[in-house]
């Protein structure tokens, strides 16, 4: 009984050295701060609007293409004046914001996990009066060979401060597979230390006894 117990334990052990680097894989990037801050109000020109994410952000098609932010404010307008350029962590986007208003920052971005999160954050803009008003667009700039990707309501909402974004996985099946492949190797391994264990008990146990 206690080589079973033996037995098992190290099993156990093996399976979580297993399935241990599946879970970890499956940790999305998220916000971890911004420019400007969910919930802010921009009173002097922006440029440029800013995310930074807790892990690198994949660059898929070298151009940024991969990766989608947009900027809507006033009349559902965009506003976004470029494609994102990515640097690690970063993820930058050119903007000319309108009248003032509420604005909000949408993104699609490839986590380094190789999955797309897709998230939001809102803020106000007190435009300053020697500043001119842009237009904006009625889409986003298009990039690369993309097609428009988080339109005004495709993007989740984040709870209130961007740092918490839902997460969409391209090919999410890959996580349950780890887990189902894995989970199968231990029971199988289980069952073989058992019929082995009791097979060696039986056998021990039929042995005759020595003669005097």
């Amino acid at each position: 009984m206690k080589r079973l117990a033996t037995a098992f334990v190290v099993t156990v052990g093996v399976g979580a050295l297993v399935l241990g680097p599946a879970a970890a894989a499956s940790a999305h990037d998220y916000l971890v701060s911004s420019t400007p801050k969910a919930g802010s109000t921009v009173s002097t020109e922006l440029t440029s609007v800013k995310l930074t994410f807790d892990d690198r952000v994949l660059d898929l098609s070298g151009d940024g293409s991969s990766n989608v932010v947009e900027v809507t404010g006033p009349a559902g307008k965009h506003f976004e004046t470029g494609c994102p350029t990515i640097a690690d962590t970063d993820v930058t986007v050119p903007v000319a914001l309108g009248a003032s208003g509420d604005y909000t920052a949408r993104w699609q971005i490839v986590s380094a996990d190789g999955h797309t999160v897709t998230s939001s954050l809102a803020f106000s803009y007190d435009k300053p009066a020697s500043v001119t008003a842009a237009e904006g667009a009625d889409r986003r700039p298009t990039c690369g060979d993309q097609a428009p990707a988080a339109s005004s309501g495709s993007a989740a909402a984040t709870d209130g401060d961007g740092t918490a974004p839902e997460a969409t996985s391209q090919g999410s099946n890959g996580l349950p597979l780890a887990l189902g492949v894995g989970g199968g190797v231990i029971l199988v391994a289980l069952v073989a230390v058992v019929v082995v264990l009791t097979r060696a008990r039986r056998g021990s146990g039929s042995q005759p006894p020595s003669a005097d």
